[in-house]
């Protein structure tokens, strides 16, 4: 009899810790392209719609999530002590990168460069500058400094929500 009831306590244990294994490691994901790092920094895209550290952008129809594009959470190579995590999408020759830029210890700040000019896309407020290359747009938003790289100011306020 204590044999039975050794071996049904061992084998208890054995279906708990499995059970436990499993769940830890497993990941369910509804999303179309999730990725996500260790400090939970993620980005998320599903049917146009962006999401990198909690800061929503629409991406216009046509574009493609260009693969192994995603960079979650690297130092920053531009803001000192910022960590980045920004996506990538292209259209035939067009590209739209979408980077955000944040840090645990301090809130958002941006010297404009000379070439720059102050604007208010989507009601959003920052930096822009455009050449023959394409534009960007870059604004603080939730302590976070957010740049967006489109081919022209029209695709940036698009992608602005």
């Amino acid at each position: 009899m204590k044999r039975k009831i050794l071996m049904i306590g061992l084998l208890l244990l054995v279906v708990c810790v499995s059970i436990s294994a499993v769940s830890a490691d497993f990941n369910f994901s509804f999303s179309s392209s999730e990725s996500s790092n260790s400090n939970g920094d993620s980005i998320k895209f599903d049917n146009g719609k962006l999401v990198i550290q909690g800061i929503e952008f629409a991406i216009p129809d046509g574009y493609k999530e260009v693969d192994n594009a995603k960079v979650l959470g690297n130092d920053s190579k531009i803001y000192n002590g910022f960590k980045e995590s920004s996506d990538t999408f292209a259209k035939g020759n067009d590209k739209i990168i979408v980077k955000v830029s944040y840090s645990d210890t301090t809130g958002g700040e941006y010297t404009p460069s000379n070439n720059t000019v102050e604007k208010t896309l989507n009601n959003q407020t920052g930096w822009f500058a455009q050449d023959n290359t394409g534009a960007f747009f870059i604004f603080i938003k939730d302590k976070k400094i957010v740049e967006i790289d489109a081919p022209d100011e029209q695709t940036i306020a698009s992608i602005i929500k």
